[in-house]
Formats: structure tokens, C-alpha cells, sequence
């Protein structure tokens, strides 16, 4: 008698198998199209295997399309960084280059040309050298293009993965990548190096009163608000939630909480359109300062900043506290 666990166990395996049969399939067949792993293209080729090989009655019982990771996408992406300035350094080189011969292959065609006005045969062959050499230039100004068009929708998918859609800011993880650069030119450079980090007062009491729509309007204004009232070389991220980080360089903390006092202001005294009668809705905001020193990684910097946001909220909110020294503590309220 069959023990019904092993032929469970069995039949897993099976699909398993089949499975990564598909899988592996997808993504060769990605290759040789030379497609990227999007998703919705992922997901697409997935099922154009499965139909292929037959599969459809045990995955559609069995199982779900597997999607790529998000993170697989953004790792992918983060590799191309360092790929993708290579692939333009060769395209550039490799197109100057070339474009070098070719002038010089005119050059020379043409002085023979002259040499050999009264031989019509090789003067015949000498004129489709030129054709074929002026071929060959609107070849290579083609490859450079399209080459430097694929890096370019490379480097926007890139970009892409730095926004949140929500607010049109820059992520946390372009502020982790930002940050670290950051802090190597600080150090290189020995200017002082700041960051703010803002959280909205009971902001649940905003979402839980008007609604989520309400909220993300708060939110986005929130992020307009800061983006206009910084400089062009700072930059402003949504860290995440009600959350927002901004990155001063050549700002010391006094400096920083300066600004973070005027921000602070500026959020409480804006008044959020609500589309209800009678209601006028405005919020506060917490902020907490603190400033690069010698021994600072990105994360022990923000988690200091983090660390006096805390004593803002914990010390009565709407104010500004800054972690200025190691040891140290300024509050402005």
C-alpha cells in the first residue's frame, strides 16, 4: 500500500521539477530575446512556456506565476552602475576610433583616386571602396547611437527605482547610496556634513479622521513644501511613512537645526485644502539634527539623527532636537 505522505512528497517533487523546468526556460528564452526581467515581461514568457511545453493543467492547479523579486531588479540594476559608464567609455572610443579609419580611408582613397586618373578600372573599384567606406561610417554612427540609446533606458530604469511614486522624492534607498557618496566627499574635502530628519505629528489621527486620500495629499504637500524651502545641492527623501530625511552638505548641525527650526514653522503655519465644509487641517512636525563626525557609517548617522527625532517626539513634539557632538544636545522648541 502506498503511504498517501510519500506520494504527497512525490508529487511535489514532480511539480517542483516542472516548475523549474519553466523557470529555467523563461529566463533562457529572456536571453535570447534580449529582454529584460521585468515582471509583466517575466511573467508574459512564463506563461508562453507553460502553454508551449503543455504545463497549463498542473500549474494553473498547482501554482502561481513566480514574479522576480524586487530586490533581484534592484540589484541587477545597482551592478549596471559601474557596467553601463564601461559600456559608454567603449562605445565612445570604439566609434571615435573607427571613425578615424574611415576618414583615413578616405584620405588615402582619394589620393589614389587622383593617382590613377587615366586607369577607369581601378578607379571604378576605387569609387565603390568609397561607397562601401561611407556604408561603413553611417554603420558605425547607427551602433554608437543605438548603444548609447540602451544605456541611457538602462540608467532611467535606474532612476525609476530611486522615486517614490507617491511624493515624486527620492527614496531610502537613494538616500543610502546619496548619503554614502556624501560622506566619502566630506571626508576627502573636510566640509561638514548634516542631515534633518522630519516626522508629521500624529499623522494616524490625520488618516483615521479625513481618510487616506486626505493623508497622501498631506504628504505630498509636505514634500513640496520641503523641496522649495531647501537649497539645490541638498537633498530631499521620503525615508518612508510620514518620514522625510534631508541631506545638507557644507552644514554643520548649529546650521542644520537653523534650518530645521524654519521648516519646522513652515509646515505648522501651511493650511491643507480639505474639500469639507468648515474644516481647516494643518500639522505639526517633529525634527531631529545630527551632524557627520570621524567615525560615522551611513547607518550610525542615521541612526543618531533618528535618535534625536526620538527626543523631539518624546520631549513634547513640534520642536527640533540636535545631536550636535557625540555627547551633546541642543533642543529648540
Amino acid at each position: 500500500m502506498t503511504d498517501p505522505t510519500q506520494q504527497t512528497k512525490k508529487n511535489d517533487h514532480y511539480l517542483a521539477a516542472q516548475v523549474t523546468e519553466v523557470v529555467r526556460n523563461t529566463l533562457k528564452n529572456l536571453v535570447q530575446k534580449e529582454l529584460l526581467a521585468w515582471p509583466d515581461i517575466y511573467s508574459t514568457e512564463f506563461w508562453h512556456v507553460v502553454h508551449e511545453n503543455g504545463y497549463d493543467e498542473i500549474i494553473l492547479k498547482k501554482t502561481k506565476p513566480p514574479t522576480v523579486p524586487s530586490q533581484m531588479l534592484e540589484g541587477f540594476l545597482e551592478q549596471t552602475d559601474q557596467i553601463l559608464d564601461g559600456v559608454k567609455d567603449t562605445v565612445s572610443s570604439f566609434a571615435s576610433d573607427a571613425k578615424e579609419h574611415v576618414n583615413s580611408t578616405s584620405a588615402g582613397l582619394k589620393s589614389l583616386e587622383q593617382k590613377v586618373q587615366h586607369d577607369q578600372e581601378i578607379k571604378g573599384e576605387i569609387k565603390q571602396l568609397q561607397e562601401y567606406n561611407k556604408a561603413l561610417s553611417v554603420h558605425i554612427s547607427q551602433a554608437e547611437k543605438e548603444l548609447m540609446e540602451q544605456a541611457d533606458f538602462i540608467n532611467g530604469l535606474q532612476n525609476r527605482l530611486r522615486i517614490d511614486h507617491l511624493t515624486g522624492l527620492n527614496n531610502r534607498r537613494a538616500l543610502e547610496t546619496d548619503l554614502k557618496k556624501e560622506i566619502a566627499k566630506a571626508r576627502r574635502y573636510q566640509f561638514p556634513l548634516s542631515i534633518i530628519m522630519i516626522d508629521i505629528d500624529h499623522f494616524k489621527d490625520v488618516n483615521d479622521s479625513y481618510g487616506y486620500r486626505i493623508g497622501n495629499n498631506v504628504l505630498q504637500k509636505l514634500a513640496d513644501i520641503l523641496r522649495n524651502a531647501v537649497r539645490e545641492v541638498d537633498g530631499v527623501y521620503r525615508y518612508g511613512g510620514e518620514n522625510y530625511v534631508i541631506l545638507i552638505p557644507h552644514t554643520n548641525c548649529q546650521d542644520g537645526m537653523t534650518l530645521a527650526e524654519r521648516l519646522r514653522k513652515r509646515v505648522a503655519r501651511h493650511v491643507f485644502t480639505v474639500k469639507q465644509k468648515g474644516h481647516r487641517l494643518t500639522v505639526k512636525a517633529s525634527l531631529g539634527v545630527a551632524e557627520l563626525n570621524l567615525e560615522d557609517t551611513v547607518d550610525s548617522l542615521l541612526i543618531r539623527t533618528d535618535k534625536a527625532l526620538y527626543k523631539a517626539k518624546t520631549s513634547g513634539r513640534n520642536r527640533v532636537v540636535g545631536l550636535c557632538g557625540k555627547n551633546s544636545q541642543s533642543d529648540i522648541t
